[in-house]
């Protein structure tokens, strides 16, 4: 294998990406409390989705350096009829004034049994949605399809041509992999064989690929692992590794709502990078600008926000800060409702990909962290991890009292808009992380690994630690190096292999044994306590049962 750069005689090309639209025909339903409690379950705009992409589409026009527009899934809320007819008449006025539009769908545009719902008052009702998922090929077959020089039907994927040296791979994950019939996203074998295929046909006609599918292929955070691991792709790992070392070295993603540029790196040295984009009505309404350059070695990503949006108020704010505001207000109740009202919260978490049942499952542990945490100060953590985090009093005098809660609001809006700023010389970042060697010592103490319960942790400070400070590529505009096709006859050098590394300004914790004995003290008092409240019970149904005796007595007595 050569040492040269697939494509490396191509001149650079530019397309627009954009997913999760997420189209809503307001002839649905926008008022009434049926709508009201679908909308508070989102981290969108659903009713003002028409004038969002109304308004990003002619962003896309305006742009006219680039005539490619790709859409990575998700095309309406949930399949409806009338979100996809009103949508396809969009994508045709965006090819009448000069873009050029791929698509692949995902799972928000189809229903199995064909039913959707509009919102009628008070009440859902129901409504025809698209029931069959490849009845969604002829429905978009003119954005892509048609262009086709190699297609997969059953899982509507398809090559095409875009620029000469370059071919874009649409590849659709969604319910394309089945093992004994159950439903999820991920390639089929025969799927993966085409996609081999077609990759190592796109080699031997120097053809740079340009891929995208729905599902991301790295998790964008390891907190993510917890909240939403299931919204991964199917064997992910392994099928990433494949591409990766088959000359496909970046995909463009979605589904997540997550704002995010993260790379791995195979076992032979070959880098994947995965592009993932906000929801296009969502928090960030984000497009990203990719320029595609082998001939210099790189990708270029660039974010574009949606800007405002003449249909909404947004109360003197800029549409993305507004944006920020809805959601900020959302994850808010969330955590208002870890501590108050579980059932309130399962009906919220589905919008992060978060299951209601997973909730109710997990509620003896939710509730009472939810308490805690909406009760806690930064001063009650800095006099857990004083040592740890080398602050004095006076260093965080001004945020003392500031609450927590607040705090970790905006760690979670980070992990959707990307690129957390908190470094480490910051004192929000040395508080956190202090803290969570501390539980990190404990957890060592007692010989317990994160890593058993929750893929790839090392520890719990490595699940938090990305929210705080991103250490990687930075998520809204970033240049992506690219590399030849390391294999046994080119093999990688050692410096595909390392790690960029940081000094640690926070101290590792030596208290797990204090914790330990504290938890162990608390441990038997509340077995005392529990054995009192048992002796307490067992003395007073004595007491009751000698009572009643005496009464009976009594009566037998005097009768």
């Amino acid at each position: 294998m050569s040492d040269r750069i697939i494509g490396s005689n191509n001149k650079p090309l530019k397309i627009q990406f954009i997913t999760d639209v997420h189209y809503y025909s307001r002839k649905l339903g926008t008022q009434g409390s049926a709508y009201d409690k679908m909308e508070s379950k989102s981290q969108m705009v659903i009713k003002d989705s028409p004038f969002v992409i109304k308004r990003g589409f002619d962003m896309l026009c305006e742009d006219t350096s680039t005539d490619i527009v790709v859409i990575a899934g998700d095309t309406t809320h949930e399949g409806e009829l009338e979100s996809h007819e009103e949508f396809i008449e969009m994508l045709r006025g965006l090819k009448e004034r000069g873009k050029r539009v791929y698509v692949i769908t995902a799972t928000h545009d189809y229903q199995d049994d064909g039913i959707a719902y509009a919102c009628r008052g008070d009440e859902r009702v129901e409504v025809p949605a698209v029931g069959d998922r490849h009845d969604l090929w002829e429905m978009y077959y003119d954005f892509g399809p048609s262009e086709a020089i190699a297609t997969h039907k059953e899982s509507m994927s398809y090559v095409v041509q875009l620029a000469p040296g370059y071919r874009l791979f649409a590849l659709n994950d969604d319910t394309n992999y089945k093992p004994e019939g159950e439903r999820g996203s991920g390639f089929s074998d025969d799927c993966m064989n085409w996609i081999l295929e077609q990759l190592e046909d796109a080699k031997k006609n120097d053809q740079f690929v340009i891929a995208m599918t729905h599902h991301p292929m790295i998790s964008p955070s390891p907190f993510y692992n917890i909240i939403g691991g299931g919204n991964m792709q199917r064997n992910y790992e392994r099928t990433r590794e494949i591409f990766a070392d088959a000359g496909l070295s970046c995909m463009l993603t979605g589904h997540t709502h997550v704002h995010d540029i993260s790379v791995v790196t195979t076992k032979k040295g070959n880098k994947f990078y995965d592009v993932a984009c906000g929801a296009f009505i969502g928090c960030p309404p984000a497009m990203r600008n990719v320029t595609f350059d082998p001939a210099n070695a790189k990708i270029d990503v660039q974010t574009v926000y949606v800007d405002n949006v003449p249909e909404i108020d947004t109360n003197g704010k800029s549409f993305p800060e507004y944006m920020k505001g809805f959601f900020f207000g959302m994850i808010k109740e969330v955590l208002w409702a870890m501590g108050n009202d579980i059932d309130r919260l399962a009906e919220m978490t589905p919008a992060f990909s978060v299951s209601g049942e997973t909730v109710k499952k997990y509620a003896w542990i939710i509730k009472p962290v939810g308490k805690f945490l909406n009760r806690l100060t930064f001063k009650k953590i800095w006099r857990l991890c004083k040592k740890e985090s080398g602050l004095k009093k006076a260093d965080i005098a001004d945020i003392a009292d500031n609450k927590v809660v607040d705090f970790i609001l905006e760690l979670i809006q980070n992990l959707y808009c990307g690129d957390s700023p908190y470094t480490p010389d910051t004192r929000e970042y040395k508080l956190t992380c202090g803290i969570l060697n501390v539980v990190d010592s404990f957890l060592d103490t007692i010989h317990f690994s994160v890593g058993k319960i929750l893929k790839g942790a090392t520890s719990v400070r490595s699940l938090f630690e990305p929210l705080l400070y991103n250490s990687g590529y930075c998520d809204e505009k970033a240049t992506l190096p690219l590399y030849p096709i390391y294999d046994e006859e080119n093999p990688a050098p050692a410096s595909a292999f390392e790690e960029k590394k940081q000094e640690d300004t926070v101290k590792k914790s030596k208290k797990g044994g204090l914790v330990l004995l504290v938890v162990i003290l608390l441990v038997i008092l509340l077995l005392a306590i529990v054995v009192g409240l048992v002796a307490l019970v067992v003395w007073a149904v004595i007491a009751i049962i000698h009572a009643i005796s005496g009464t009976a007595m009594l009566g037998l007595l005097f009768s």
